[in-house]
């Protein structure tokens, strides 16, 4: 490989790990919801310059993670009830919507593809069990055959990795989350029998399980300050 490709991809990396670096002390609440966070502090902390620390600032921001304050940096988000409730709605509007239009238009072998989902992450943590959650409700999302539907439950569920990690940061990372990996495959199962009733049903009764146990995490006062 030429020296100038790998020097262009150092620059890649080091602001895809500053972002990943990032987003999981958010993630797990390292970097307290309220707290504010400052640029250079970052850059400082990162060993990097301010321009990878304001790109990955930029993309938590529109992730809803954190956000500006003019002329003083950046505030982690709170995690509000108020806000989780609302989420929690919109989740339970387009997931069923998605998961009938998925049974009603998309083929066997698509559906056949979800059966990815039904094995707990090879790594086990919270962070790799986040990312297996979020890509199995991302994919029924894009097999509903509505692109506009897509895009908006997608938009919804990407900013659900808080709420979920403050929900399960209990649980065992190995037996306690296969519970949870049982239920994608109930799901994945009436997806492909075309059962729309049940499979509706039983995505409502996840997200409203979810719902419960993140409601309980975030009344804590130390995930809201």
């Amino acid at each position: 490989m030429p020296a100038s490709a790998t020097r262009s991809r150092r620059p890649q990396a080091a602001r895809k790990g500053v972002y990943d670096r990032l987003r999981e002390d958010i993630l797990c609440c390292a970097l307290q919801p309220g707290s504010r966070v400052h640029e250079q502090a970052l850059a400082e902390r990162f060993h990097v310059s301010k321009s990878p620390i304001r790109e990955a600032l930029l993309r938590l921001q529109e992730q809803r993670l954190v956000e500006v304050l003019p002329r003083k940096g950046y505030r982690v988000l709170p995690i509000s009830v108020s806000d989780a409730a609302e989420l929690y709605q919109m989740r339970l509007l387009f997931e069923p919507a998605c998961v009938a239009g998925a049974i009603a238009g998309a083929s066997d072998a698509q559906l056949a593809q979800l059966d990815m989902f039904r094995r707990v992450p090879a790594r086990r943590s919270l962070p790799a069990w986040i990312a297996y959650n979020r890509g199995f409700h991302n994919a029924i999302a894009r097999l509903c055959g509505n692109a506009r539907l897509a895009r908006a439950a997608i938009e919804v569920i990407e900013q659900f990795d808080r709420l979920t990690y403050v929900g399960l940061h209990e649980a065992d990372s190995g037996g306690g989350l296969q519970d949870f990996v049982d239920e994608h495959g109930r799901i994945i199962d009436a997806m492909k029998r075309r059962d729309k009733r049940l499979a509706q049903a039983l995505v409502r009764r996840h997200v409203e399980s979810s719902r419960r146990r993140a409601h309980a995490a975030i009344a804590s006062p130390v995930i809201v300050p």
